[in-house]
C-alpha cells in the first residue's frame, strides 16, 4: 500500500522552495553584471540555482564524511612535523578508559627524537635543490611556431615575470607539504591587486566645476581642452581637483597551497580531475574583496556578511589554525571602521565554498564544467557562477594534486610520516623508556623506617638530601632505616634496539643522519666506502619521487603559463641581458594570443651534476684514446663512441677522430720475413720517386731561367 504524501508537508516544502527561489533570484538580479551561467540559472525564477546549491552541499557533505580519517591523519602528521606529539598521550588515555592495559611510557614521558622529520627535511631540501636550485629552472617553447625570436622572448618574459620568487616560494612550500603529508594541493589563480585612492590633479574647471571628457576623465592638457572647445561655454580656469585613481599593486599568476581541511573530493578517484571527481574548496576573503570579485551590490555584500556572521564554527575550522604553527591562534575577527552595522559587516571576513563541478545545471540535458560559489550554510543562493571554460584555459581544473608516493587506488599519496610511522613510535618508545629509567635511577623510590631512627622532638618529616644525616637507634643499621628500589638496567639493550631502528630507516630511505653502529650487512657511515654506498643509494631512492614531483610541478607550471597569457591584455617591455648583450624585449597580447606553450622543468642542479660527471668521464676516455697506437684506434673507436652516446653526448661521432693509419705503422703486425720484404719494396719505391724528382728538376729550372730572360736582352 502506497503512502500518500502529507499535504501540509508538501505545502510547507513548496513554500520553502519558493522562498529560497525568490531569494536566489533577488541575489542574481541585483548584480550589476551577470555571467551567461547566472542568466541561465535565473531564467526560471531561480529554482535551478536553489537545486544546484542543495545538490552541491549534499555532495560536499558526502565527500567530507569519507575524508574524516584522511584529515585526522594529516592533522597528526602536520603536528609531528612541528614536534607536537600530544596526540599519543591523548590516544592512550582514551584507550585506557576501555582497556586496562592501555597505559604506556607516553603517559609519563612524551619526548621524541623525531627521526622522520630529519628524513623528510632532507628529502624536501633535495627535491627543492633539484627542481628550483638553478636559474633558469624551466624551459618554455611555443608549440607550432618556428619563430626563434618569439621563443627566446617568451622564455625571457616568463623569467622576468616570475623574478620576484613568490611562485617559487609557494612551490617550495608545496614540496614540504607533499613530503610531510604525502600530497599537496596547489591552486593556480590570476589575481589583480588594485588600490583606489584620491590624488590632487591640476585640471580645467568650468564655472568652478571640473571638466570631464567623454571617457569620464579630467581634462588635464590643452589637447583635451581643444577637443572639447565647442562645449566649453562658461568661465574657464585651471585649478586643482581631487581625482580618483587606481594603482595596480600587482597582477599575475599566484600559486596557493590548499589546506587539507579546505578541500573536498572523492578519495577513490584516480586523479584530481573533473572527469572523475568534483572538487570543493573553502576560500576566505574580505567582504569588499567578494564584492569586487563577484560583482555584488552593497545589499548583497551585507547579506553575505550576515551569513558569515551566523555560520557555525566546525571542528575542522577550529583546528585549521593549529596546524599552521605550534601555537593555537584564533580566527581573524571583524575590523570595524565605523559605528553603523552596515560598515561593520562590510569589514567582515567571509568563508565561501568554491565548487568546480560537472553537471547539467540548465536542464537541457547537456553536461558542462562550471565554477559555482555559494555560502557554506544558510541561504540557498549562488554568489557567483560561470562556465569553467570562461575562467580557465581549455576548461582545465585550476587545482593540481602533487603526490610524493602514490597510494594504490587512491587520489592522495603517502609521505614520510605515514611510511615510517612504526619507526617513529618504536624509537620514541625506547627513547622515553631510557630517559624515564635514568630519571628513576637518579631519583629512586625510597622507603624510610622512622621506627628505627632517632626522630627530632618537633616531629617533622625526615628529609634526605646532600649534607643531611640520620641517627639510627641503638642496635639498628643504616640499611634498616632506609630502603631504595632497584630498577633493572635495560638501557644498553634498549639503545641497541634504538640504533637498529635508526639503521633500518637509513637502509630503507638511503638517508643517513647518525652513526650506523655495528649492524651487519648495513654499510658503515663512518667509512669512505659506506658513505659512498649510502650516497649512491640515497640518490637512487630519491630520484623516483623527485622526478614524479617534477612532472607534477611541470603540469602545474604549464597551466600557470597558459593562465598568465590567457589574461594578458597589455604590452610589457623590459631590458634583458647585461653589458653589451642588453636588448629590449616587447611582449604584446597579439604575440601570445591562443598560443600553446611547451614547458619543461629542467632539474638544473641534478643535470649539472650529471653533466659534470659525464664530462669528466669523457676526458678520461679521450686521453686513453689519444694514447693508443693508430693501428689500435680503429677497433677502440667504436667502443669510445658508444660510451659517449651512453653519456648522452649528441655529437659523439665528431668528438672522436678517426685513426690515421700509415704503412710504416702496420709493419709490426706482419711476420718477420714479410716485414723485410715490405721494407725492401718501400725502399725501392722511395728510390724511384727520388729519381723521378731528379729528372724533373733540371727541366723546371731551365724553364724558369728562360722565362726570366727579358725579350730585349735575348735580341
Amino acid at each position: 500500500m502506497a503512502l500518500l504524501p502529507d499535504p501540509n508537508g508538501v505545502r510547507e516544502g513548496a513554500v520553502a522552495l519558493s522562498v529560497a527561489a525568490l531569494r536566489a533570484k533577488a541575489a542574481l538580479v541585483r548584480k550589476r553584471t551577470k555571467t551567461a551561467l547566472e542568466d541561465a540559472l535565473a531564467a526560471d525564477g531561480g529554482t535551478r540555482a536553489v537545486r544546484l546549491v542543495q545538490w552541491a552541499r549534499k555532495q560536499k557533505a558526502q565527500y567530507d564524511a569519507g575524508l574524516v580519517q584522511w584529515r585526522a591523519n594529516r592533522l597528526k602528521w602536520a603536528q609531528e612535523a612541528q614536534d607536537i606529539f600530544d596526540h599519543r598521550a591523548r590516544a592512550r588515555r582514551e584507550r585506557a578508559e576501555t582497556e586496562a592495559d592501555a597505559a604506556s611510557v607516553f603517559d609519563v614521558a612524551n619526548e621524541s627524537v623525531n627521526i622522520v622529520a630529519a628524513l623528510a627535511e632532507f628529502a624536501a631540501a633535495q627535491a627543492e635543490q633539484d627542481i628550483f636550485g638553478g636559474e633558469p629552472w624551466f624551459s618554455a617553447t611555443p608549440v607550432g611556431r618556428t619563430d626563434v625570436k618569439l621563443a627566446d622572448d617568451i622564455q625571457h618574459h616568463l623569467q622576468w615575470t616570475f623574478r620576484d620568487g613568490r611562485f617559487v616560494d609557494a612551490q617550495c612550500q608545496g614540496i614540504d607539504h607533499a613530503v610531510t603529508l604525502g600530497e599537496c594541493f596547489m591552486k593556480m589563480m590570476y589575481s589583480v591587486e588594485v588600490d583606489e585612492h584620491e590624488a590632487m590633479t591640476p585640471c580645467l574647471h568650468m564655472d568652478g566645476e571640473p571638466v570631464l571628457d567623454d571617457a569620464g576623465r579630467h581634462v588635464t592638457c590643452d589637447a583635451q581642452a581643444a577637443a572639447m572647445r565647442g562645449r566649453l561655454t562658461g568661465r574657464m580656469e585651471w585649478r586643482d581637483a581631487y581625482e580618483r585613481r587606481q594603482t595596480v599593486i600587482r597582477q599575475g599568476v599566484e600559486a596557493v597551497p590548499v589546506h587539507f581541511n579546505d578541500i573536498s573530493f572523492r578519495e577513490d578517484a584516480p586523479e584530481l580531475e573533473l572527469r572523475h571527481t568534483n572538487v570543493y574548496l573553502t576560500v576566505e576573503m574580505s567582504t569588499f574583496e567578494a564584492m569586487r570579485r563577484f560583482n555584488l551590490s552593497k545589499e548583497d555584500a551585507i547579506r553575505l556578511a550576515r551569513c558569515a556572521e551566523a555560520r557555525l564554527h566546525t571542528e575542522d575550522e577550529l583546528r585549521r589554525e593549529r596546524t599552521a604553527d605550534a601555537t593555537v591562534t584564533s580566527a581573524a575577527g571583524d575590523e570595524p571602521l565605523g559605528e553603523e552595522e552596515a560598515e561593520k559587516l562590510m569589514n567582515t571576513r567571509v568563508r565561501l565554498i568554491e565548487g568546480y563541478i560537472r553537471a547539467d545545471a540548465t536542464g537541457r540535458g547537456e553536461e558542462a564544467r562550471m565554477c559555482v560559489v555559494f555560502p557554506p550554510q544558510g541561504e540557498d543562493w549562488i554568489v557567483w557562477a560561470d562556465y569553467l571554460a570562461n575562467v580557465s584555459p581549455r576548461a582545465e581544473l585550476p587545482v593540481k594534486c602533487e603526490v610524493w608516493e602514490p597510494v594504490p587506488h587512491r587520489l592522495y599519496g603517502r609521505g614520510f610520516f605515514a611510511k615510517y610511522a612504526y619507526l617513529q613510535t618504536g624509537t620514541d618508545n625506547l627513547w622515553n623508556q631510557v630517559n624515564f629509567r635514568n630519571e628513576m635511577h637518579a631519583n629512586p623510590l625510597t622507603a624510610i623506617h622512622e621506627e628505627n631512627m632517632m626522630v627530632d622532638e618537633d616531629g617533622g618529616p625526615v628529609v634526605i638530601g646532600p649534607g643531611k644525616s640520620i641517627r639510627p637507634k641503638a642496635g639498628k643499621s643504616l640499611g634498616e632505616c632506609l630502603e631504595f628500589a632497584q630498577l633493572p638496567d635495560a638501557d644498553s639493550r634498549s639503545m641497541e634496539l634504538f640504533q637498529t631502528g635508526m639503521q633500518l630507516a637509513q637502509l630503507r630511505s638511503g638517508i643517513t643522519n647518525a652513526s650506523q653502529g655495528d649492524l651487519s650487512s648495513v654499510p658503515e657511515s663512518n667509512t669512505a666506502t659506506g658513505v659512498k654506498a649510502l650516497m649512491s643509494r640515497a640518490a637512487v631512492l630519491l630520484k623516483k619521487p623527485v622526478r614524479r614531483l617534477r612532472r607534477a610541478k611541470g603540469r602545474g607550471f604549464s597551466y600557470a603559463v597558459k593562465l598568465l597569457y590567457a589574461n594578458f591584455d597589455r604590452e610589457e617591455a623590459f631590458v634583458w641581458g647585461e653589458g653589451h648583450d642588453k636588448e629590449l624585449v616587447r611582449i604584446t597580447p597579439e604575440h601570445v594570443r591562443d598560443l600553446d606553450i611547451d614547458v619543461v622543468m629542467l632539474l638544473t642542479q641534478e643535470q649539472n651534476q650529471e653533466k659534470l660527471q659525464a664530462a669528466q668521464v669523457m676526458m678520461q676516455l679521450e686521453q686513453g684514446y689519444a694514447g693508443l697506437p693508430e693501428t689500435d684506434k680503429a677497433g677502440a673507436r667504436v667502443g669510445i663512441v658508444q660510451a659517449l652516446k651512453a653519456l648522452e653526448f649528441a655529437n659523439a661521432e665528431d668528438m672522436v677522430r678517426r685513426p690515421v693509419v700509415k704503412l710504416e705503422n702496420c709493419l709490426g703486425l706482419l711476420p718477420p720475413e714479410e716485414q723485410e720484404r715490405v721494407k725492401g719494396l718501400m725502399a725501392l719505391e722511395a728510390q724511384q720517386q727520388q729519381g723521378a724528382q731528379g729528372q724533373q728538376q733540371p727541366q723546371g729550372a731551365a724553364g724558369m731561367m728562360g722565362g726570366a730572360v727579358p725579350q730585349g736582352a735575348a735580341g
